[in-house]
């Protein structure tokens, strides 16, 4: 990826600007991906270093969840438990392994069921304790005692396949074709369930994209690189507490509890804006009530 540079993309915009009609604007944006926007008339706005990238979807609802789900969850690397004498498996022993896991009340703990489609979607602050604090403890034992298994059984599988392609290859050769007069096409290669090295590498996000590229390349998203310009981010904005969007998504969260009738025209907006300021009110009124009582209290010297 050859980095941009914020002038070359202000001209782009420029130039967007003055194409003719929509298809060549159209042909323009695939050729340069970039649009007019009125903020390339302000001669300081860097479009390229002052659009923020946020830690928290990029890394949380980006990077670590193509990790659990696209490498893990979806390609049964990590199964559920056997459909029919109901074995437990990896699944099942993460479930055990969280069930006796010890941590702050503060903190994200993960649903019961995770991994299973009962377990439902995470939270961005679920997926935080999950990179951080549970996958850290619990993957490395799951790998130490599930992969060898896991190994052996590629291999035997590997084996298998290699006498089955070298038969075929004969076949090929002496001129056997199918009824239909074609090659009979390969089966399936076998691949790896459990790579000896998944373990190791989730341990720091720091290694996450040279991880993917070697051993999930098919997993590989925009989130992956983007996620190598959050450090030139924090040395323009500081720590990532300062700039990732948990306060927003909170508020969002607050909001669509609110009743709403889901009128548009601006309806919903007024609905949402009157519901917070009224509980914004309230909440004032019952902290100052709460003070005003304590102060009461302590200058009347009642215990």
């Amino acid at each position: 990826f050859p980095p941009r540079d914020g002038e070359e993309h202000r001209r782009h915009a420029q130039e967007y600007l003055q194409q003719a009609d929509s298809e060549l604007r159209e042909a323009f944006f695939k050729q340069h991906a970039a649009r007019y926007y009125e903020l390339s008339r302000l001669p300081y706005f860097d479009a390229v270093r002052m659009t923020v990238i946020d830690p928290m979807h990029n890394i949380l609802l980006g990077v670590v969840k193509t990790q659990w789900l696209d490498a893990w969850i979806h390609t049964k690397t990590l199964r559920e438990r056997t459909p029919g004498k109901k074995v437990p498996r990896e699944l099942d022993k993460i479930h055990e392994y969280l069930k006796n896991f010890e941590i702050p009340r503060w903190a994200a703990r993960l649903p019961h069921d995770v991994g299973y489609p009962a377990g439902g979607s995470l939270t961005a602050d679920e997926w935080k304790g999950m990179a951080m604090n549970y996958c850290p403890a619990i993957i490395p034992l799951i790998w130490d005692e599930w992969q060898p298994s896991a190994q052996a059984l590629y291999e035997k599988r590997l084996s298998k396949w290699t006498k089955a392609e070298k038969a075929r290859v004969k076949r090929i050769a002496k001129g056997k074709r199918r009824a239909d007069g074609t090659e009979e096409p390969a089966a399936p290669k076998p691949k790896v369930r459990m790579h000896s090295q998944d373990a190791d590498n989730f341990l720091s996000l720091a290694c996450t994209v040279a991880y993917v590229n070697q051993i999930h390349p098919e997993n590989v998203k925009p989130n992956f690189h983007y996620m190598t310009h959050i450090f030139d981010q924090i040395e323009d904005y500081g720590p990532v507490y300062g700039f990732w969007t948990f306060l927003t998504e909170r508020l969002n969260k607050v909001l669509k509890s609110y009743a709403t009738n889901n009128h548009a025209g601006g309806e919903i907006e007024v609905t949402f804006f009157r519901a917070f300021s009224r509980d914004v009110r309230l909440r004032r009124l019952v902290s100052f009530t709460r003070s005003l009582s304590s102060s009461l209290v302590s200058d009347l010297g009642i215990s």
